[in-house]
């Protein structure tokens, strides 16, 4: 599964898309937003650090729905973008300690 995440630096979900996937038609291709929504409910949603359980599957204890049949494909997407969210938080430490520019 490949994504595209959208995130601010606070954790703040802004949008995910799924680019490419090589899931099972009927089950986990539900993940792609021309045959269902569930994609767009990651938009808004506020990571709260590598311990949310709420970012999670409800299956896991979390918010986000699974699929009748398929847990694993939106349980690996919400992961992914968990870990996405929670990189982009760093970036901003590592932008501000890279060496000066000199003209």
């Amino acid at each position: 599964i490949q994504l595209l995440v959208g995130t601010d630096f606070s954790g703040t979900v802004l949008g995910t898309r799924v680019t490419q996937h090589h899931e099972t038609p009927g089950l986990g291709d539900k993940i792609e937003l021309r045959l269902s929504n569930w994609i767009l409910h990651f938009a808004g949603k506020v990571i709260h650090g590598e311990d949310d359980t709420a970012f999670a599957v409800k299956k896991d204890g979390g918010e986000f729905d699974q699929f009748t049949g398929a847990t694993i494909t939106p349980r690996a997407v919400v992961n992914a973008v968990k870990r996405a969210g929670l990189y982009a938080e760093t970036l901003p430490a590592q932008i501000n300690n890279l060496p000066a520019c000199e003209e």
